[in-house]
This record gives structure tokens, sequence and C-alpha cells, in this order.
């Protein structure tokens, strides 16, 4: 394939497309929604878990706790020592999840940034994509000589043939 022509065939591609309607402050909009998103997720964790704390001593079943405290201060002792394994493992919990949310914030991240960094796969797309475009409108030739190694080349060669 002729570099040169396949240059000046992008050039006239572009030149004869539009330019995409955008916002100017697309970027930053979906970096507030996104950060907003995360205050939102974080809020309501944060929030079931002040309302399991806050349901926890209304939800007890057994006697009064002034009553137990008078009856024997070992049990009363046992109990706190029981709510409190219950508040470190619903806490040790609520960490994981976090945790588990921010790795796969970091795997979206990572996974954005090696898409954007293909280029010559994208390359190779554009190609495609022009000798597509070509074949559809039955410039054959011209596509076996700028695009001779992709699939519409062969396509058009078949077309040729018949």
């Amino acid at each position: 394939m002729n570099e040169e022509s396949f240059r000046q065939l992008l050039v006239d591609a572009d030149g004869a497309a539009a330019m995409p309607a955008v916002r100017a402050d697309l970027v930053s909009s979906v970096r507030h929604r996104l950060r907003r998103r995360r205050q939102s997720q974080v809020a309501g964790a944060s929030i079931v878990l002040c309302a399991m704390l806050a349901v926890v001593p209304f939800v007890r079943m057994g006697p009064k706790p002034a009553a137990m405290a008078a009856a024997d201060p070992s049990k009363a002792r046992d109990e706190l020592r029981m709510i409190r394994l219950q508040a470190d493992s619903q806490a040790a919990t609520i960490n994981r999840l976090m945790q588990y949310q921010h790795s796969l914030d970091v795997r979206a991240r990572s996974a954005r940034k090696f898409d954007r960094g293909q280029p010559l796969e994208r390359i190779q797309q554009q190609r495609e994509s022009a000798a597509r475009l070509l074949t559809q409108d039955g410039d054959y030739r011209r596509v076996i000589e700028l695009f001779p190694e992709t699939h519409w080349a062969s396509i058009a060669r078949r077309r040729l043939q018949t």
C-alpha cells in the first residue's frame, strides 16, 4: 500500500467529515457526575451502617439492661463484649466492601487507559473502514491498490473476477 495515498485518503476523509456536536464542558460534567455517584455510594453505605447501629438497641429481646446489670454484672460485660464484636464485624464488612468498590474503580480506570493506548489497532480499524466504504462505492481497483491486505480487498478481487 502506498503510504502517501493512504495519508491523502485519510486527510480527504477528515476534511469531508463534519465535526461531532460535543459540549465544551463534557469532560468536566462526566467527572462531576462520577464524583457525585461515588459520594452518594459512600453516603448510602454510611446511612445504612448508622441505621443498623441505631436499630440494634431496640431489637433486643432480653430483659432491660438496668435489670440485667443489677442482677449479674458479668452477663452485662459479656453482652457488651458481644455487641462490640458485632460492631467490629460489621465495620470490617463495610471496609471490605469499600475496598472492593475501590478495586473495581481502579480496574475500570486501567481498562479505559488500556483502550485509549492502542493506536495501531485504531489505525487498522480505520483502514478496514475506508476499504469498506470504497468497496460499497464500487471502486474495487482503488481498494485493491490502497488496501491490498484487508478483507475488503479480497472481496473487491472476487467482484472484479465475476
